[in-house]
């Protein structure tokens, strides 16, 4: 086991001066961050690497060409790196140029292809380039490439799951990942980020995971999301408070934290939580995001916008903020507005469930259900198994006066979560009343009657009528006094424990006739 550390830890040690070394910061943190949390070692670091000595004649003016790039002075570092012809001196000029283009207006990719090495690192970028040009099939071919010969790049396999499309089985991708626990923490996150969190695929790899960096905040997190995704949000709190504790000054996951605070109602945590991240940095966008559900949740719409706004300024595909101002615009009634910012946020990534039900929303709201109809389909597309996205859809389907889709929509909400699964109940209880299937109605009115504690009065007096009236019709007259009482003794309406009292009376009327 100690030889594995060591081996893991030598691992984890080159890619930090790897990534850092070309400006992948990201990869480069993520990869430090996973090395912190193994035990500690008195193996020595070495920083012997196989790039290592194609670099030693550029090393001063690369030292220099990697200062300019963290300062994000792009077309200094490929001034300075323009005549070197180490490996990493080369993908630094050429990623400078490319993150120079795509921050210009009208970005044209294709000049970072040429003169660029195919190592490991030059596939990335290569993928990274084809992304941006819309050919996702190559960028996926190039980043399975570039992770079988160096993995622990951890931005190359982000860029891969920007190419997952959700429709094709997951198995294929799967078994062209390479084979080491790298894609045992991709395959967590993907079906986090993309597929249902409940999966026992995502048990079988985050346990694998969790045997081989047990202490990672990266695994902790993952737990979070999960619980998150499930809508478990006092479990989510908690395993956030436990990532704030271990490290109070980490802001990665912070949106989502805000996220969960917002939908508790605690406005004490919230703003606790925006206080902290403004005082470590405020010009995150997680920082922006997290005072922006701050000010949404004391009702201040405005100034929650201008948040979300601030937050696109400094990364103008950050999906949660195009996401949460929709919602925003939606709380002010400005569906134009709402409109515009949900098809930025399916621009930036056609994967997001919640912009295609926003959307959805929106259209309902101006009542265009066929509008909101297909982007419901959307939403559901993505999260077949989250009952709100097939309720949603069945209501449309009900306001467009198409009785048996809702049927089969509030049906497909009962295979998903368990929230709300009364209403579906109900509301098939009433579609099959309408289309006269009184048996069907029946199952589910006594579906709902057996859930009789947590139902409101009327909702509970109203299944008991139609079984009364069900079971009377069948002859079964003892049934049918037994829920009329439950109506006269349930709290109801007056209109209904009348017309329970007169069913009464008409059964003892003609019991004596």
């Amino acid at each position: 086991m100690d030889n594995d550390l060591n081996t893991l830890r030598q691992q984890l040690r080159q890619a930090v001066s790897e990534c850092s070394l070309r400006g992948l910061l990201v990869s480069a943190k993520w990869a430090a961050e996973q090395l912190c949390s193994l035990p500690a070692s008195e193996t020595p670091a070495t920083p012997a690497s196989r790039w290592a000595q194609q670099d030693t004649v550029d090393a001063d003016r690369l030292s220099l060409a990697k200062c300019l790039f963290d300062t994000r002075e792009f077309e200094r570092v490929q001034f300075y790196l323009q005549d070197c012809r180490g490996p990493r001196a080369r993908f630094l000029r050429l990623y400078s140029r490319f993150l120079n283009h795509e921050r210009q207006p009208a970005p044209v990719h294709s000049e970072p292809i040429q003169d660029l090495d195919l190592d490991a690192f030059g596939m990335y970028l290569l993928a990274a380039v084809y992304k941006q040009q819309g050919q996702k099939e190559m960028a996926r071919a190039m980043c399975l490439q570039s992770l079988h010969q160096f993995e622990y790049n951890w931005s190359c396999w982000l860029l891969l799951e920007s190419c997952v499309d959700v429709r094709q089985p997951l198995e294929k991708l799967s078994s062209e990942l390479p084979s080491g626990w790298m894609r045992h923490a991709f395959l967590s996150h993907l079906l986090l980020d993309l597929f249902s969190a409940g999966t026992v695929e995502f048990d079988m790899h985050y346990q694998a995971l969790e045997r081989v960096i047990p202490q990672s905040l990266f695994v902790l997190g993952l737990r979070a999301v999960r619980y998150y995704n499930q809508r478990d949000f006092e479990q989510a709190s908690q395993v956030f408070g436990e990532l704030q504790q271990v490290d109070p000054y980490r802001l990665d996951l912070s949106d989502i934290h805000s996220n969960i605070l917002y939908v508790m109602e605690d406005k004490a945590r919230l703003g606790s939580l925006a206080h902290r991240c403004a005082a470590l940095d405020r010009f995150r966008p997680e920082t922006c995001c997290v005072i922006g559900n701050y000010y949404s949740l004391r009702r201040e719409n405005e100034k929650a916008v201008g948040y979300f706004q601030r937050a696109l300024q400094l990364d103008r595909n950050y999906l949660a903020a195009w996401t949460l101002m929709g919602h925003e615009y939606m709380e002010m009634k400005n569906t134009a507005a709402a409109v515009d910012a949900y098809r930025h946020a399916v621009d930036v990534d056609e994967r997001d469930y919640r912009a295609w039900h926003g959307l959805g929303q929106t259209y309902e709201l101006l009542k265009m259900p066929h509008y909101a109809i297909n982007y419901y389909m959307r939403a559901a597309a993505l999260r077949p198994y989250d009952s709100r996205m097939w309720r949603a859809l069945a209501n449309c389907y009900e306001q467009s006066g198409q009785a048996v889709r809702a049927i089969d929509c509030y049906k497909r909400a009962l295979i998903g979560t368990s929230e709300d699964e009364l209403l579906s109940i109900s509301r098939l209880a009433k579609l099959y009343v309408q289309t006269e299937d009184r048996k069907s109605a029946a199952y589910y009115y006594q579906l709902a009657y057996e859930n009789s504690s947590a139902q409101r009065p009327d909702e509970l007096a109203t299944a008991c009528l139609f079984l009364a009236d069900f079971e009377q019709a069948r002859g079964n007259t003892s049934a049918a006094r037994q829920y009329l009482a439950e109506v006269v003794e349930s709290g109801a309406g007056v209109q209904q424990v009348e017309e329970a009292k007169a069913m009464m009376r008409a059964m003892a009327s003609s019991g004596r006739q």
